[in-house]
């Protein structure tokens, strides 16, 4: 924290120097490393009941007004009535053109773009349901409990959900289209916790901007060409 506040205070003066401030933000994958390494650090039996329990990943809806009251932001700050992390049900997504039905949908777009008329479109992410009478149920649950996988993220049961579902998954494989203004009408299921947001966070930036050593050569040779 205190490289990047040094950074803000002391910014670049040619773009070799901010290519330089940015390698270990743009693309730093120590917060993904950081949840497998926390969640391998449990005995398997422990791991399930730690990530189920209630408020650990997921909480019943933020709401506006409450939060106002308790004086936890600002009557000046911008009305919301979704947050980044939502689970939410709309049927009005499309994904390669085709609407989505009866599906819920983890909300990728950061919250502040979540404000009427800020954007034009915005961004969700498939929940995968995963059913007691699944094929290889537990083995899938167990990998997600890793937090191994690039392609998905473990949720519990959902407020609502059958019975038989014993547990979700948010797909990182496969983003989700809708207008803001038929997002801003769709129904709210849970929100994030704050750890469940930061490792949601944590996730989606290791999904779409993961490198490798190889590929920061691999660029840095090609610019001095």
């Amino acid at each position: 924290m205190e490289r990047v506040s040094h950074q803000m205070n002391n910014p670049p003066s040619n773009l070799a120097e901010l290519e330089a401030c940015l390698q270990d933000l743009s693309h730093d994958e120590k917060a993904a490393e950081l949840i497998r390494s926390f969640a391998k650090s449990m005995e398997k039996s422990k791991r399930l009941s730690t990530f189920n329990q209630e408020g650990a990943l997921i909480r019943r809806p933020i709401l506006h007004n409450q939060v106002l009251e308790q004086q936890l932001i600002g009557a000046e700050e911008d009305y919301f009535s979704l947050l980044q992390g939502d689970i939410v049900q709309t049927d009005l997504g499309y994904f390669l053109g085709e609407r989505i039905v009866d599906a819920k949908f983890a909300i990728a777009t950061s919250t502040c773009d979540l404000v009427s008329g800020r954007r034009a479109y915005a961004v969700l992410l498939r929940v995968q349901p995963i059913k007691q009478d699944d094929k290889n149920v537990q083995s899938v649950i167990g990998q997600l409990l890793k937090f191994d996988s690039t392609r998905r993220m473990y949720l519990p049961p959902l407020p609502g959900d059958p019975q038989e579902v014993v547990a979700n998954a948010i797909l990182f494989d496969g983003l989700i289209q809708i207008r803001l203004d038929d997002l801003l009408l769709a129904s709210r299921y849970a929100s994030l916790s704050l750890v469940g947001w930061r490792i949601f966070g944590s996730l989606i930036r290791n999904t779409i901007v993961r490198t490798s050593e190889s590929e920061v050569r691999m660029r840095m040779s090609l610019s001095k060409a």
